[in-house]
């Protein structure tokens, strides 16, 4: 009997729940933004920091982006991922979240 397939990767899903655009709507709304990284190896956790939770940022410009976090056995992140368009290039968001346990501006500025 083949074993259980255990929770070691994170997958982050970005969606813009607040936007300062004309009609008040993000064009990539309706689509799914993920990204997934191995949080767990050889039983050990590599981002200490890392919650399965939602982090959020606001831009300050009446732009507000949000990224949750869920754990995943590979064989679902590899599904969800199959259906992503990307992560529109906040792949940062994701290295400060694993970093610090939260979004900071610094991360993008040496990315």
């Amino acid at each position: 009997m083949k074993k259980p397939e255990k929770k070691t990767k994170a997958v982050f899903i970005l969606t813009m729940p607040r936007v300062n655009t004309w009609n008040g709507t993000w064009t990539g709304a309706g689509k799914l933004y993920a990204y997934s990284l191995t949080h767990v190896k050889y039983g050990k956790t590599l981002f200490p920091e890392l919650q399965e939770k939602s982090y959020g940022y606001d831009f300050g410009d009446g732009w507000y982006a949000n990224v949750k976090v869920t754990f995943m056995t590979p064989s679902e992140a590899r599904q969800m991922m199959k259906k992503s368009d990307g992560f529109c290039g906040y792949e940062w968001m994701v290295g400060s979240i694993c970093k610090h346990g939260k979004i900071i501006v610094e991360d993008h500025e040496g990315a």
